[in-house]
């Protein structure tokens, strides 16, 4: 079920979400009930990456040893 909030924001900020939404053919309230959904999922998703490379990651590099500077380019 979905939940109101209610947040301040100033004038300009309020300027640049109302031109977004309108751009997006969308409310303001839909706009910012959007990013905010993305932001939670997104925030939730790091901390379970985060959570699964604290316990997994020294088992994952006595198996296949740790990854240097130079691999992350390719």
């Amino acid at each position: 079920m979905a939940k109101n909030i209610e947040v301040p924001v100033d004038d300009e900020a309020y300027e640049a979400l109302a031109a977004e939404a309108e751009r997006a053919g969308i409310t303001v309230p839909e706009l910012v009930g959007r990013v905010v959904t993305h932001d939670a999922h997104r925030r939730r998703f790091l901390s379970s990456a985060r959570d699964f490379a604290t316990a997994w990651g020294p088992a994952f590099d006595e198996e296949f040893g740790t990854a240097r500077a130079s691999d992350a380019a390719a």
